[in-house]
């Protein structure tokens, strides 16, 4: 009975030491400081800096006309300014960033195989772990070696087999981290000069009296 116990506790330890030796690799990386210092991030927001004061000039100008001279015409020319300033930012600024996040993904994807990782986790979620778990610097180093177009498209993501497009999730704890990208200052609208009111007319003079 007791050879039977000792190797029932033998074969329960061989069992955990097992799945000890089997654990799953798991690394967490900092997403916003990898847009922040990689190369390719610090282009892109170079590139909508560039595209920002542009547009600024543009509504900059056309306000400017406004002040000088007060048209419909040139009101509706320095709203247009405005206008497409707000829309054109919004729109590159989500190209952008989907152009980073698809090589930031495929970065990450590639150094999970080349690495055997597990699993890739966003350091901001993560209550605790050990640094040599941190993978920050080396994904700046991979992503370096890539160049990004920043006039392309983003890719479109993959349909479902009835055509039909995939349903987006929220994000979970265990999702990557996205590039933080901090709003374009829109540029400072100031409120155009009310034209100076007419002069009332003089009121006729009284009748004089007999």
């Amino acid at each position: 009975m007791k050879k039977i116990c000792a190797l029932l506790l033998l074969a329960a330890l061989v069992s955990v030491l097992a799945a000890c030796n089997n654990s799953n690799k798991i690394v967490v990386v900092d997403g916003a400081k990898v847009f922040r210092e990689s190369k390719p991030g610090q282009e892109a927001m170079a590139y909508l800096r560039t595209k920002s004061t542009d547009l600024q000039a543009e509504a900059k100008a056309a306000q400017e006309k406004v002040q000088a001279k007060q048209t419909q015409e040139n009101a509706a020319a320095f709203q247009e300014a405005v206008t497409k300033y707000q829309t054109t930012m919004g729109a590159e600024q989500q190209r952008v960033v989907g152009l980073l996040q698809d090589q930031f993904n495929k970065v990450l994807e590639k150094y999970r195989k080349d690495n055997k990782v597990d699993v890739i986790l966003a350091k901001d979620v993560v209550l605790s772990y050990d640094e040599a778990s941190d993978i920050t610097n080396k994904v700046i180093e991979e992503i370096n070696k890539t160049a990004i177009d920043l006039n392309a498209k983003p890719e479109a993501k993959p349909e479902g087999k009835d055509g039909a497009k995939p349903e987006v999730k929220p994000e979970g704890k265990d999702a990557a981290a996205k590039p933080e990208v901090k709003p374009e200052a829109k540029p400072e609208v100031k409120p155009a000069a009310k034209p100076a009111a007419a002069p009332a007319a003089a009121p006729a003079a009284e009748a004089k009296k007999p």
